[in-house]
């Protein structure tokens, strides 16, 4: 069993034990917007163009040596990108001891798409170094982050403060942890100059065929993977409530919510230089490797409590 379903059970205990405490239940509608790029490192074999056996008309005329013959993935770029504002969804039964308040919950949020210019990595690694010159300007790398959607499921514990009001406002600070189940689509395009363009003269570090050149020219690497992954979230909760009646208190809610690294393995190319998605050697699978680095975001939303039994006013 991993750890994000160890987690889950836990949660799921620690709310669900008969303890003896007022209860509630409350829903939240609300938005999210951004408040950190999500940075993410791209892994593979990243052989030059000029290795390509594909675009030669004798594949044995392809370079079989120097970084033609390199077999290490490694960081071939990263991207970095913010996602759109979108929305949640959550409910909750929680708990109440006193000042204190202990809710397990499940939320739904959702994230509008996104596609921004790809920032190219700068390792000095040849075989990166080497494609800089080859990117059309009409369409220079670009990433896209299509509609995110996350199902967490949580616990948060709260501390009430009494505003001293006579409306009956309080306000509370809270704390949280879950499981968040993240699905959404990552994509990449790399189109590289048309003849026209010049692709003719891009400088490369050896010389290889007309003919190959041609074949590169105006082609395409594209990608457009499904992520489906979990990872834990930790957040930070600030709110206020005031009683509506005797049992229900409306409020208003901000969470800062952090979602860990998330790691997609294998992802397999929709196209390389317009041909299959193989890597030079013209047989093995181009797969990447990504990782989502940890990133962070607001919500804002309204919140509406009924309180089970004895209230806790």
């Amino acid at each position: 069993m991993n750890d994000t379903w160890r987690i889950c059970l836990l949660l799921m205990f620690l709310v669900t034990i008969p303890l003896g405490a007022d209860s509630y239940i409350s829903l939240q509608l609300g938005l999210a917007t951004t408040q950190s790029e999500i940075d993410v490192d791209v892994i593979h074999v990243g052989h030059p163009t000029y290795c390509d056996s594909v675009l030669y008309p004798d594949p044995a005329e392809a370079p079989t040596d120097g970084a033609c013959a390199s077999d290490q993935r490694q960081r071939a770029y990263a991207g970095l990108f913010k996602q759109e504002g979108g929305w949640l969804t959550s409910v909750a039964y929680g708990r109440v001891f006193g000042s204190w308040r202990v809710e397990g919950f499940f939320e739904r949020n959702q994230f509008g798409s996104s596609k921004q210019l790809l920032p190219l990595a700068t390792s000095g690694d040849s075989a990166i170094l080497s494609k800089t010159n080859e990117w059309s300007q009409f369409q220079l790398p670009n990433n896209s982050y299509d509609d995110q959607g996350t199902l967490i499921f949580g616990l948060n514990v709260i501390k009430n403060f009494d505003l001293a009001t006579s409306w009956g406002w309080f306000g509370y600070l809270g704390a949280g942890l879950g499981v968040a189940a993240l699905d959404f689509n990552y994509g990449n395009e790399f189109l590289r100059k048309t003849v026209d363009e010049g692709y003719l003269d891009v400088p490369f570090p050896v010389d290889w065929p007309v003919d190959a050149k041609m074949n590169a020219a105006g082609s395409l690497s594209a990608i457009d993977a499904s992520i489906k992954e979990r990872t834990l979230t930790y957040s930070l909760i600030a709110g206020v409530d005031v009683y509506s009646g005797p049992d229900v208190t409306l409020g208003l809610r901000v969470t800062w919510r952090v979602i860990d690294d998330v790691e997609r393995d294998k992802a397999l190319w929709t196209t390389i230089r317009s041909h299959a998605p193989v890597i030079a050697d013209g047989r093995t699978p181009f797969e990447s490797d990504f990782v989502f680095k940890s990133w962070s975001y607001f919500t804002v939303g309204l919140v509406a409590t009924y309180h089970l039994g004895a209230s806790s006013r």
